[in-house]
Order: structure tokens, then C-alpha cells, then sequence
């Protein structure tokens, strides 16, 4: 039996799928981008089509199954539904054959990952919102996925969080070659081996959002205004939300309660450089788990910049470890005076180390040859009231005064967009556990609490001034600069 379908039904991500679909080389397929890119439907119609003439099984799973019904399964409905051929599937709950072929799809809610056994007789596991698995989950699927040839795991998500695994562990890992675009999707990549394939794909390139055109005609599609609107406006009111769901770039949704309420990625982030005739401020908070912290800022122009981060994970998060990057990063002899501060209470003896030696010793001993200046405060900055004073800096209620941080700044970055607010104004102390280990470790505030203890020690004269108004909403009048960048 041959079926025929108009060209016109689909979006140009359809035929790029369908020839990766047919390469038994290709392991690894993922679509991201914004929402109303028709990644799902454009996944579901090739699918369809192909249960129709080739006996195949896709087992797709979502990490929670209650979310299947009204999702991805009824979005398998309505294309078989739309081409015509409800005769040619039985449609159960969860369950869809073809009576042609006998292919089927089954669907699944992946709560526990080790509740995935016999992958063997899939040809294709499609990961729906692959972001809300979990690492464990893909390795899992990996390991059980096998006994045929050509067999592929999809993956289809909004970037919603630019820290998150799938582009620390697999895009940033994979060696993703960029592909010349030859038909209507945003982005294309794949790895030098060739078994990683990755689409990138928005609002635009779907031709039932923006309409199919040339030479200034409507060819096709459907130009869906009110959508198209609802972008435009989200363009204007929040542009966070329209990188991520209009233009489909990693980033990070403000959900409320961050502690950084003034922190704007687009304002606050971009690209630096050292300036070697100004002083190094290295910023430490003194901790191991999930990394030991150490920022690395300049005062340029009498404005902080922070140029730099060392934040090193297990087995590196030593201090050993911390100074050994900094001295291959900025040589002795470009480097013109080096000022270590940090949080207070690490001055305490280590018990570890010998009588008189701690964390700041060790540091001062082995950064030794930048004759560097320790400098801390008698106590240190209320968390609250050194939040709210940087953050009145953020949005420009100190004169002459501005934060810029450099892009590259991943960590800190990340840890100033996820540090939230706690009833008292400080910082929420949310634990993760590792489960092999039994350790326990603040997941965020780690790099929150180095900008401070540099931002109220560099700025100590403004900040005084800025506790003694107590009014954090009314921008300061200028005070006398007193810089700590002298010898």
C-alpha cells in the first residue's frame, strides 16, 4: 500500500529527521529550541508515517507518567487524526499499533530509571522535556538500549537552564560541529564522529506560526498573529523569557525569591579584559563541595569587573589546586599588586594543618612570589545587608558605580541567577546530598558570598554610607572614594 502526503504538512525539521532516522550510524538525535517550534508534532508525524510502512517499535517516555495522556500521547491522536488514518491504528491508553506493520509505540513515565529494562526490541526511545531527567536516567537508557542495529535515543527540550547537564555533559563534551543551514531551522550540529546530530529550532521556523513564503508570497503554512504577538510583547516585558522561549538560548526563568533580585544577565554579563596595570582581587569562600571558590576581580575605572573564576569540583577543589590555575592563568610579572579577602571565620586554625596555619596562610604561602596583601574585614557584611546593597549597585541606585561580569564566569553566573532569598533576607541554604558518599553541601550561594565579601571590602566607604541611610530604594548621593587598591 503507498500513501502520499503533501510536502506542504510539514516543517523543514521533518526531512532533516527522516534522513537521520534512516542512518544507522546516528546514536544520538536531540531538537531544542523555543516553544511552538513544532519540535513534538514534527517528531510525532514521522513517526507516524513510518509505523505505516516499517515494522519498528519507539518506546517514549516522559519523567512523570501522569503528564503522558494530555501530552504526547494525545499529540499522537491528532496526527493520525489529521492524515487520515485512525483505520490504520489501534489506539489504547499509553499504547498505539499499527495493524499494518504491527510497529507499535508504547508510552512511559520514568519516576525511577532502573524501572527500564528490555530497551532490546525498540528501535528508537524518544526522550519527551529530556531536561526534566535526570543524568542517571540517560545513562541508564543508554546501557539498555542494545541487540539492534541502528538503534537511537531522541531527546526534545526547551533550554531553560545553561548549567544544566545536558549541555555540561553532552554538548559542551560532544565536540558539536556546527553544520551549514541549508533549509528553514535555526541551528544544526553534529560531533566529528557523526552519531550526535542536534537541531535547533524556533517559533520562526515553523511554518504554522509565520506562514510559508516566497518572493513575498504565502506559499503555505498559516501565520498565527496572536502568537506571534504574545512573542513581541514577551520581547519588551521579559526578554529572559524571550531568549529562552522565543529564541530557544540556554538561560534561566526568574521564578521569584532570588536573592539577587537586581541581577540581569543582560545587563550584567558580557565580555571583559585584564588590565594589567590594575591590581587582582581573589575572592575565596572557603568550602570543597560542589567546588572551592575563588573569583577573580579587577577595579577598572573605579568600577568592579570581575574577569575571572576559579571554581574547581572534586578532586581539584584544593587550595593547592585553586592557586597552582590562577599562577598558570596570570603570570607574576603582568600581575601589579594581588589582594586576597574572603570570608572572615577562615582565619580560624585548621586542625589539619600546624599550630598557626589556615586557609588564608596557605593561600598567602602559595601565591607567595605576588608579595600579595591580605585584607578582611573585622567582621563580616550581614548577608542581608550586603545583599542589598550590591543589589542597589545592579540596578544603578549607586553612583558611578556598575558591575559587569565576564561571560565566561560560568559558575558564578549560575549561582547568582539560583541563589534565592531566605525568610530572613539571607541566603536560602538548600542541601543536595550525594547518595554514594553520604556528604551533604549548599548547592548555591558559594560564589553570592565571595561578591560580597569583595564588593563590601573594595567599596567599604559606599557601603557605610549605604547602611547609614537605610533606605535601599533612594539612590546615594556620591561619597568620597576610598579605593583598597593601594600597596
Amino acid at each position: 500500500m503507498k500513501f502520499v502526503f503533501n510536502r506542504n504538512m510539514f516543517n523543514d525539521l521533518f526531512w532533516h529527521l527522516e534522513k537521520d532516522f534512516n542512518d544507522p550510524n546516528i546514536r544520538f538525535i536531540f531538537a531544542y529550541g523555543g516553544s511552538s517550534a513544532s519540535k513534538t508534532y514534527t517528531c510525532t508525524q514521522l513517526e507516524v508515517i513510518r509505523k505505516l510502512t516499517i515494522r519498528e517499535n519507539t518506546m517514549i517516555l516522559r519523567k512523570y507518567g501522569v503528564d503522558i495522556k494530555d501530552s504526547i500521547y494525545t499529540d499522537f491522536l491528532n496526527v493520525i487524526e489529521s492524515f487520515g488514518l485512525q483505520k490504520y491504528f489501534k489506539c489504547q491508553i499509553n499504547y498505539i499499533e499499527c495493524t499494518l506493520t504491527g510497529a507499535y509505540i508504547r508510552f512511559r513515565g520514568l519516576d525511577d530509571s532502573e524501572k527500564i529494562k528490555g530497551l532490546a526490541g525498540f528501535k528508537r526511545v524518544w526522550l519527551e522535556e529530556i531536561s526534566q531527567f535526570d543524568e542517571t536516567d540517560l545513562k541508564q537508557i543508554r546501557k539498555r538500549l542494545r541487540g539492534m542495529k541502528g538503534q537511537q535515543i531522541v531527546g526534545l527540550f526547551n533550554p531553560i537552564d545553561e548549567e544544566h547537564w545536558l549541555k555540561v555533559k553532552l554538548f559542551d563534551t560532544y565536540g558539536l560541529i556546527e553544520q551549514p543551514v541549508t533549509t528553514n531551522i535555526t541551528a544544526h550540529a553534529r560531533n566529528e564522529k557523526g552519531n550526535f546530530v542536534v537541531y535547533k529550532v524556533t517559533y520562526l521556523n515553523n511554518y504554522f506560526i509565520v506562514g510559508k513564503w516566497k518572493n513575498g508570497k504565502q506559499i503555505g503554512g498559516f501565520v498565527d498573529q496572536h502568537t506571534i504577538d504574545d512573542f513581541e510583547k514577551d520581547k519588551v516585558d521579559d526578554y529572559a523569557y524571550y531568549q529562552i522561549y522565543a529564541l530557544g538560548n540556554w538561560g534561566k526563568i526568574r521564578t521569584g525569591g532570588e536573592f539577587w533580585k537586581d541581577f540581569n544577565t543582560n545587563i550584567h554579563v558580557g565580555k571583559t579584559k585584564f588590565d594589567p596595570t590594575q591590581p587582582i582581587h581573589l575572592s575565596f569562600d572557603e568550602n570543597l563541595l560542589p567546588y572551592i571558590t575563588c573569583e577573580v576581580w579587577q577595579i577598572q575605572n573605579g568600577k568592579p569587573r570581575q574577569i575571572d573564576e576559579i571554581c574547581l569540583p572534586d578532586p581539584q577543589n584544593r587550595v593547592a589546586h585553586v592557586c597552582r590555575t590562577f599562577r598558570e592563568r596570570y603570570s607574576a610579572s603582568n600581575v601589579h599588586g594581588l589582594v586576597i579577602t574572603g570570608d572572615r571565620t577562615s582565619l580560624k586554625d585548621n586542625s589539619t594543618k600546624e599550630k598557626g596555619q589556615n586557609f588564608f596562610t596557605e593561600i598567602m604561602a602559595e601565591l607567595a612570589m605576588y608579595r600579595p596583601v591580605l585584607r578582611l574585614p573585622n567582621i563580616n557584611p550581614s548577608v542581608a545587608d550586603s545583599g542589598d546593597f550590591v543589589n542597589a549597585i545592579y540596578r544603578g541606585a549607586v553612583p558611578n558605580l556598575d558591575i559587569l561580569i565576564d561571560e565566561k564566569c560560568v559558575k558564578s553566573i549560575h549561582d547568582y541567577q539560583y541563589t534565592l532569598e531566605d525568610n530572613n533576607r539571607g541566603v536560602l541554604k538548600k542541601m543536595i546530598r550525594i547518595k554514594a558518599t553520604g556528604q551533604s553541601y549548599q548547592e548555591f550561594g558559594h560564589c553570592t558570598d565571595a561578591k560580597r565579601y569583595f564588593l563590601t571590602m573594595a567599596f567599604n566607604t559606599e557601603y557605610n554610607t549605604f547602611l547609614r541611610r537605610h533606605e535601599v530604594n533612594r539612590p546615594l548621593t556620591a561619597p568620597q572614594r576610598v579605593r583598597n587598591n593601594s600597596f
